[in-house]
């Protein structure tokens, strides 16, 4: 009996003794977790922090990746039921609403390459719907709005949930922005743009074409226009006829139109043109030739050229289209010294389409030389030019240079080429197949 009593002390002491070990462990880890940065493997734990923009997410292998901001880098995390994902007023939100290109707070537990928590980051800003925008790629600038803020090298730019670059985007396109202060660090490309190919177009060669309010354009041979993707009307003139089809245009992909049913009798109508000019000095060109806008002057229907210059004021240049038997035309010149508008009041017809237009100016004797990839047919702003590698008279400006071979997926890429008085070269990725 007193032998069982002693055990039982011992036993008991043991136990003292353990629990005392225990705590003093518990202790040390507290310490250790405060001094050292250590973390336990818990839910709601963690040992760092970022500011990021998420670049990819796998939803079946539960992982998403990040671009740190400060370090440049890439790394991906693997995210659970016990990831606290929030909106920037910390509402909670599910991972379906996590989008490429978005900029995000996070903490996560770096040993095990954990997430634990995601926030809509705070400081970040987002504009969403861009369509008019300006990008200086050498600059390294974009103007959206009147409003210019800067990108680095590594901007993230994203095309139908893939990565994309700086010359992918065409300046038709739809884009959600964001960033931080005047830096933007993430591009959505949300509406993009696909190819417009005429068939049978032989009668409406040199003649003009508008699909909707996307672009007005002169028809050439061969031609590939790249359009905003979207259902329009396309209106195609020439010697005095007109037809239109409706067509939609699928992103990245080529759609054919057919317009050889549109050519009819051919039957010349004129339209009477009454300008109202201001100063009252301006002198005014029609198609290249000055004209005497004393009295109406007579245009044949379809697309003209009209240019209106006057010493001290900005020269306006667009196009316009004649399709009554009488209209009136307002043009109205802004001295030099102030900011040129964005827009004018010219109109032909109550449901006649006007496109401001700047003609390019070019370095004489220079090339672009487009090298790479071989073998593909090349357009630029629409018109073909050849089979790479191909060269062509350099113009300064902004220009979408398009790849196309049959059997691959047709690209297009928006260039600037400046002023210099040498020769310039692009050498672009090679063309994917083509998905079925």
């Amino acid at each position: 009996m007193k032998r069982k009593t002693k055990v039982m002390c011992l036993m008991i002491l043991f136990g003292i003794l353990l629990m005392g070990c225990q705590k003093e462990v518990e202790e040390e880890l507290t310490t250790a977790e405060q001094t050292s940065g250590f973390v336990p493997a818990k839910a709601g734990t963690y040992d760092s922090a970022d500011t990021a923009v998420v670049f990819a997410k796998d939803t079946v292998d539960k992982t998403i990746t990040f671009f740190n901001l400060v370090k440049e880098r890439y790394y991906t995390l693997a995210y659970d039921g016990t990831s606290k994902l929030s909106d920037k007023y910390g509402t909670s939100i599910s991972m379906k609403q996590v989008q490429e290109g978005d900029i995000v707070d996070i903490t996560f537990l770096k040993s095990k390459k954990k997430l634990n928590s995601l926030q809509m980051s705070a400081d970040a800003w987002k504009i969403d719907d861009v369509s008019r925008f300006e990008i200086k790629e050498r600059q390294k600038e974009m103007k959206i709005a009147g409003d210019v803020y800067n990108f680095t090298e590594n901007i993230q730019i994203f095309s139908n949930n893939r990565e994309a670059q700086i010359m992918d985007i065409n300046r038709s396109d739809l884009l959600n922005v964001q960033g931080i202060g005047h830096t933007v660090y993430s591009i959505c490309v949300d509406k993009g743009h696909g190819y417009l190919r005429l068939k049978n177009d032989e009668y409406f060669l040199d003649g003009w074409i508008e699909v909707g309010q996307a672009l007005i354009q002169k028809i050439s041979e061969d031609m590939l226009l790249v359009v905003p993707e979207g259902t329009y009307e396309v209106l195609v003139s020439a010697n005095g006829i007109s037809g239109s089809k409706k067509v939609t245009i699928e992103r990245d992909k080529e759609t054919e139109l057919d317009i050889g049913d549109l050519k009819g009798e051919e039957v010349t109508k004129y339209g009477n043109l009454i300008f109202s000019l201001s100063p009252d000095f301006t002198t005014l060109y029609l198609d290249g030739e000055e004209v005497d806008t004393s009295a109406p002057v007579q245009a044949e229907y379809g697309i003209h050229q009209m240019i209106a210059k006057a010493d001290g004021y900005q020269t306006i240049t667009q196009y316009i289209r004649v399709g009554q038997e009488n209209a009136t035309i307002q043009v109205t010149l802004e001295k030099e010294s102030e900011k040129s508008s964005e827009s004018s009041n010219n109109s032909v017809s109550s449901n006649s389409t006007t496109v401001s237009s700047n003609d390019p100016v070019s370095t004489s004797g220079y090339k672009v030389t487009i090298d790479a990839p071989s073998g593909v047919e090349v357009y630029v702003d629409g018109k073909y030019v050849g089979i790479s590698p191909i060269s062509f008279t350099k113009v300064e400006g902004v220009h979408v240079v398009t790849l196309r071979k049959t059997g691959y997926a047709t690209r297009s890429y928006t260039i600037e080429v400046d002023g210099t008085n040498k020769d310039a070269n692009y050498s672009f990725s090679d063309l994917t197949t083509e998905e079925n």
